[in-house]
């Protein structure tokens, strides 16, 4: 999400092409007068490259079994779960293996060469 999210970013001409503050064709002098799908589109752009990190993060740490990833991993699937249609799929799937018995094991005995 975070790449499809730099891409529309960069296509739509960064923030000020986002924003239109420097189309000459549509001069204004306050940022009052933005139209609401810029916004909204600023919004979902900002989210999904934040929302990159942790992602990264709890999957680093899932890889590595460590005891804290599979919690923190499961809350971020349940965040996530707001990006209808893929989000939603991945993070039932990611909050049901995480929350299944043989994860549980699997984290509180560590494989040696993990």
């Amino acid at each position: 999400m975070a790449v499809i999210a730099v891409i529309a970013f960069i296509a739509a001409g960064g923030l000020s092409g986002l924003l239109l503050t420097d189309n000459p064709f549509y001069k204004r002098k306050d940022l009052a007068s933005i139209p609401l799908e810029r916004i909204v589109a600023l919004v979902f752009i900002c989210y999904s490259v934040l929302m990159a990190a942790p992602v990264a993060i709890a999957g680093k740490g899932i890889s590595e079994f460590k005891p804290w990833a599979r919690t923190f991993g499961m809350l971020i699937a349940a965040i996530n779960m707001l990006n209808f249609p893929i989000g939603t799929a991945i993070g039932a799937y990611t909050v049901w293996a995480m929350s299944d018995e043989t994860a549980e094991f699997l984290f509180e005995n560590r494989p040696p060469n993990a």
